[in-house]
């Protein structure tokens, strides 16, 4: 087992910002339409990602999607779970860059809160295979990853959550929408839609949104999904966000039938931790109340 680099604990930076210049030669004509504009959301690192130390019997998860395309991920257990007892756990689905081992400081402190922790690469990322090209991969990707969830025994299946971050918010919410078999779902510093996004990213003028809607395809609007989600939601957004805007996170909770906003006072895109020790709490309060043995499911 690989050691974990010191900076393998800090948030992963500047997936977004490559985005912005992306999206800013595009909309100068330099890249043709089509795919090659679904590619600029995604800024994947190819490295190892051993499972992390510190976490007491995390382990390598190898699964694959429903296109055959190999899949890895990691399983943290819960901290002193009995392996023969069943226990919540919730799904991680991360940001646009970098790959798992850069995402798991947003959540590392579920395992010792009691909960499993399943955090793993979309194709591209890491060492899972392909690359990512389109959105509708990633989403059968993170449906394949809840499988792998509710195939352990060691995983209560009537108690899975999903912690859906940035670009995993609008991958995310698409899947929990099809998959009742999440009971609770975290939503932090997601986009509405894809054209929103990438108009705020090239400035947010009349232009920038003619452009966007010219460049971008719209479907699987993470907005969309959200009407249709009757679980709990907890919509977690920094007012400083200078990515997504904290406007996103409004309209996302705004849309939902059973969602809860909590802003960030203050907090960035990918810092929030770091100016609000307190959101670990909140999110495994959340999770701890709607994913308990006495929860009513939905």
């Amino acid at each position: 087992m690989f050691e974990r680099r010191e900076s393998d604990r800090r948030p992963v930076r500047g997936g977004w910002r490559l985005v912005v210049i992306g999206l800013g030669l595009a909309a100068a004509g330099i890249f043709a339409a089509g795919g090659c504009m679904e590619r600029l959301f995604y800024y994947p690192q190819r490295e190892p990602t051993p499972p992390p130390v510190g976490f007491p019997g995390a382990e390598r998860l190898d699964f694959t999607s429903a296109d055959g395309t190999p899949l890895v991920g990691w399983f943290l257990p819960a901290t002193g779970a009995d392996p023969h007892t069943p226990a919540p756990a919730v799904l991680h689905a991360h940001g646009n860059a970098g790959n798992m081992t850069g995402h798991l400081w947003f959540t590392e402190a579920l395992p010792e809160r009691g909960f499993h922790l399943v955090l793993f690469d979309y194709r591209g990322y890491g060492e899972s295979g392909g690359s990512a090209r389109r959105r509708a991969d990633l989403i059968a990707d993170t449906h394949a990853a809840l499988d792998a969830v509710l195939a352990d025994a060691r995983v209560d299946r009537t108690r899975v959550g999903l912690y859906a971050q940035s670009l995993g918010g609008a991958i995310g919410l698409n899947v929990m929408r099809d998959r009742p078999e999440i009971r609770a779902g975290v939503v932090v510093a997601a986009f509405t839609s894809w054209r929103e996004i990438a108009a705020d990213a090239l400035g947010g003028s009349f232009l920038a949104r003619g452009a966007a809607r010219v460049l971008i395809r719209d479907s699987a609007r993470p907005v969309d999904a959200i009407r249709h989600i009757d679980r709990p939601l907890l919509i977690v957004h920094g007012t400083e966000d200078d990515i997504v805007p904290v406007a996103h996170g409004r309209r996302l909770a705004a849309a939902a039938p059973d969602a809860r906003f909590h802003p960030l006072e203050g907090g960035g895109h990918n810092d929030f931790r770091s100016s609000h020790p307190e959101v670990d709490e909140l999110v495994a309060g959340f999770f701890r109340e709607h994913l308990s043995a006495a929860a009513p499911a939905r």
